[in-house]
């Protein structure tokens, strides 16, 4: 009797048929359910591990015309989710449309399948997202900044976070991000060893380096304030006073000057009163260094004189460096609105910067600065600063690591439900640049930060009574690798998604018998 051969022969395609995954359908529901953690607010560190995983497994075992536009809504969905509580609709819709561009990197590792095999294909995924997050963080006008980049979910595991300080934020994101087709790869049961040893020598390449970096260099005396550290203060506005002001609608205009001299007498002068005596006390506590928040104070541009005259006194008064945060709202219609900035003025009553923020927050309508970090070398270390959304672009921020900073102030304002997240963000700044961040906030989280990651202090706006944190700060920042390099993992994404499309373009070697 005449037998077939029915031996199967071994699969040369990358993934599994599509449309057969039976399970593929819960990988999607699992993914998408994690994907809202992964940033803007109540973040999940993991998520940014497994979300990638679980979608892009679901891509790779549906046909692209079902899986891509359904990745897209999932994004969408997501990005939905993630900023509730920042806009009310209308608003929150469209603001949540880039979360549509989800699709791109899934596209990207399909599109590979074709061309790709092995370790060249695992590396499209995360090129082309990294490459995207890097691209956008370039434009400083940019609504978004580097919001979203995986690598910020990771600051409560520091011996990961570390490789910051090589890498930019760009390489702990691709690290990330490589996660998802080489644990896929797996999934699909090919051979190992040529793609997954790359990847984990990597990763425990990364893991030893930040490990070794805070048990042999750390940066934080253990002991109280000593010759290496300064005390220093942050202050927010007072909670009832600031809500009263924001009630009032102070920065609404154009005003006739009786308006705004009742403005000013019943509003601001209530919050500038308090803020300055609570200056005076932190410096009496033993502060050197005060800095107050993003828009701590409000002031009319006819009274901007009086103000720096009375934050001048005290600096002198009190024998301090005092970073005051205010909003000069001006007095014509149009744009801009405001004048956003943060003044130092030293021991002896001298301004040492008068800093313009850089940036701009779609709706806050504030003049823009030119973006150049100021310089001022005190006893207590080197300072800088920079205001709020200024230091969501990393390329702007490293002016400081360049200088060789010690510390870096940076007021902020927030709104509740950003605030954690926002905070987190700065400890990536710290590791890139070797500095330590005293970061005051207005209605979010005000934090102190070392030039490794730690948290040396913390304050929730919205939790107790007083708005006043206090720090003993080192005084030493820590050259970094990345201060000199810059965002060259940004870049190496872009040229290596260029090389791989190459690739994937050469003619393919037919087999010969």
């Amino acid at each position: 009797m005449a037998t077939t051969d029915v031996t199967r022969q071994p699969r040369t395609d990358s993934h599994p048929s599509p449309g057969h995954g039976r399970t593929s359908w819960l990988w999607l529901a699992l993914g998408a359910g994690l994907l809202p953690f992964t940033t803007f607010q109540s973040v999940i560190p993991a998520a940014a591990w497994l979300a990638p995983i679980l979608l892009l497994r679901f891509a790779r075992t549906q046909r692209a015309l079902v899986a891509l536009p359904v990745l897209a809504l999932v994004g969408y969905g997501a990005t939905l989710v993630a900023m509730r509580g920042l806009w009310t609709p209308p608003a929150l819709y469209l603001w949540a449309l880039p979360g549509l561009a989800i699709v791109l990197p899934y596209a990207a590792d399909l599109l590979a399948a074709r061309r790709l095999r092995g370790p060249l294909h695992t590396l499209v995924f995360p090129a082309v997202e990294t490459a995207t997050a890097f691209l956008l963080s370039l434009d400083q006008g940019s609504a978004f900044a580097s919001w979203g980049t995986p690598g910020y979910t990771q600051v409560t595991n520091l011996s990961l976070a570390q490789v910051v300080s090589i890498t930019g934020v760009w390489g702990l994101s691709f690290l990330i991000l490589w996660t998802a087709p080489v644990v896929n790869h797996l999934w699909e049961r090919r051979p190992a060893r040529p793609l997954a040893m790359p990847y984990c020598v990597v990763l425990l390449a990364v893991l030893v380096y930040g490990g070794t970096r805070l048990a042999l260099f750390p940066t934080s005396p253990t002991l109280p304030a000593s010759s290496a550290t300064v005390p220093m203060a942050g202050l927010a506005p007072d909670r009832e006073l600031d809500k009263a002001r924001e009630a009032a609608a102070v920065r609404s205009g154009p005003r006739t000057e009786p308006e705004r001299n009742r403005l000013f007498r019943l509003h601001l002068t209530p919050v500038l009163d308090d803020l300055f005596t609570r200056t005076r006390q932190a410096a009496r506590a033993g502060a050197k260094i005060v800095a107050w928040s993003e828009a701590a104070g409000y002031v009319f541009k006819e009274e901007e004189a009086a103000f720096l005259q009375r934050a001048t006194a005290v600096a002198r008064e009190e024998g301090i460096y005092l970073a005051v945060g205010v909003i000069v709202i001006l007095p014509t219609a149009g744009d801009p609105t405001n004048e956003n900035r943060t003044i130092l003025i030293d021991p002896s009553g001298d301004v040492r910067w008068d800093y313009a923020k850089a940036t701009r927050v779609p709706g806050d309508g504030n003049a823009l600065g030119p973006g150049v970090l100021p310089i001022v070398d005190t006893p207590y270390g080197r300072l800088s600063t920079v205001i709020c959304f200024d230091a969501d672009f990393p390329w702007l921020v490293r002016q400081a690591g360049r200088a060789n900073v010690d510390v870096l102030l940076v007021p902020s304002s927030d709104w509740g439900p950003i605030g954690p997240v926002h905070a987190d963000m700065a400890v990536i700044r710290a590791i890139e640049n070797g500095v330590s961040i005293l970061r005051p906030t207005r209605r979010g989280i005000s934090i102190a930060i070392d030039s490794q990651g730690r948290t040396l202090a913390m304050a929730d706006y919205f939790v107790g009574d007083d708005q006043t944190m206090t720090v003993s700060m080192p005084t030493a920042g820590t050259p970094t690798p990345y201060a000199v390099a810059g965002d060259a993992a940004g870049w190496a994404s872009i040229a290596g998604l260029v090389i791989l499309g190459g690739v994937a373009l050469l003619p393919r070697r037919r087999k010969t018998r």
